[in-house]
């Protein structure tokens, strides 16, 4: 089979690394500053980490799926990751999208009148703070908000953008975010690698938490 030749529509006159960097920056920044804020104890903000804890001491099964999920992303992360963003639209032997989703034919993917997607996005992730933040002001030691963030952020970054690609050859205007690392390897190889890095401690931190700290 003959290799298709990616392109990477944009948005906004903006390429897709471009929306790749910010999108996955403002997730990353959601859930990067409440794990900086528990370390330092400066507020009580819900972490991504105390919330998936939380849910795996009320159903040990948890643990099981958070594992499930590593090895899953594991599995698709490495051929993004090997693989130049900008020259294949074959990844891994799976036909994919020109940011990395997979889809029965990449050809008949459309990338145009998906800008709107980007502000939904960043709306409901908006929304999303806001009623976490305002959930733990309001009933302390609440994980509602928090299942009610992170999830959004599940379905609009990751969900939605899956789906919208497989089923109905539509393509929101952010690669994934192994692609979005793949395209930063290139420009600043040493930043992707703490990047990956600290995305690896932060996934054994979800599947063994608390680790690394020790409960007596």
């Amino acid at each position: 089979m003959t290799e298709a030749v990616a392109v990477t529509p944009g948005a906004g006159g903006r390429s897709a690394e471009f929306w790749g960097y910010l999108m996955w920056g403002l997730a990353g920044a959601v859930i990067l500053v409440p794990e900086l804020i528990a370390v330092f104890r400066v507020a009580d903000l819900p972490t991504i980490s105390a919330t998936i804890g939380h849910l795996e001491t009320q159903h040990s099964w948890v643990r099981l799926v958070v594992v499930f999920v590593i090895v899953v992303l594991a599995y698709y992360a490495v051929p993004q990751l090997i693989t130049n963003p900008e020259q294949s639209g074959v990844v891994g032997g799976r036909q994919v999208t020109a940011n990395g989703r997979m889809t029965p034919d990449p050809g008949a993917v459309r990338y145009r009148g998906m800008g709107g997607y980007l502000v939904a996005a960043i709306a409901t992730l908006v929304l999303g703070v806001g009623f976490a933040v305002g959930a733990r002001v309001m009933y302390p030691g609440t994980y509602a908000g928090a299942y009610v963030l992170y999830g959004a952020i599940a379905v609009m970054w990751v969900v939605v953008p899956s789906l919208l690609a497989a089923f109905r050859a539509r393509e929101v205007p952010f690669p994934t975010l192994f692609r979005t690392v793949g395209y930063l390897e290139r420009r600043a190889h040493p930043l992707a690698a703490v990047l990956l890095a600290l995305l690896v401690i932060l996934l054994l931190h979800l599947a063994f938490y608390p680790w690394p700290r020790v409960v007596s």
